[in-house]
């Protein structure tokens, strides 16, 4: 198991039984991936992360999202392949910053859409998207 791999399965042991991470093992352990020279190739893996805990508390935004959002436009991709595998809350919440900063807007406000209506998506995720559409569309 490599460092990547080492540091997302500790970040994943440390969800609690109220479903949130352990903000300082997540903070230790992005900040071990970025010392350790981590880059883009760090973002898939951390996306899957939040994919198997949909509805975890992963911080407002916290050292994840903070990891992966420092790759600007670079990352949308790996969130939008996510987004259409497993949406979580947090990803969700990614989805409309990205939609905030104005690139791709209908077709990302489209991706929300899609999301707030899956049936096989958690109802609270469900839920969460759909307040970002009526958010967006009072634009």
């Amino acid at each position: 198991m490599n460092l990547l791999e080492q540091a997302i399965a500790k970040i994943e042991a440390s969800i609690d039984a109220y479903n949130e991470v352990d903000t300082f093992v997540m903070e230790e352990n992005i900040n071990s991936i970025t010392n350790a020279g981590y880059k883009l190739e760090a973002v898939e893996p951390l996306l899957q992360l939040i994919e198997r805990h949909p509805t975890a508390y992963f911080g407002d935004p916290g050292a994840i999202v903070h990891f992966i959002e420092q790759f600007g436009t670079e990352y949308e991709k790996y969130l939008v392949e996510s987004l259409k595998r497993t949406p979580g809350s947090t990803t969700v919440w990614m989805l409309n910053r990205c939609i905030n900063a104005g690139g791709h807007r209908e077709a990302l406000i489209g991706l929300m859409k899609e999301i707030a209506n899956r049936t096989d998506v958690d109802e609270e995720v469900r839920g969460q998207a759909q307040e970002f559409v009526d958010f967006q569309e009072k634009r």
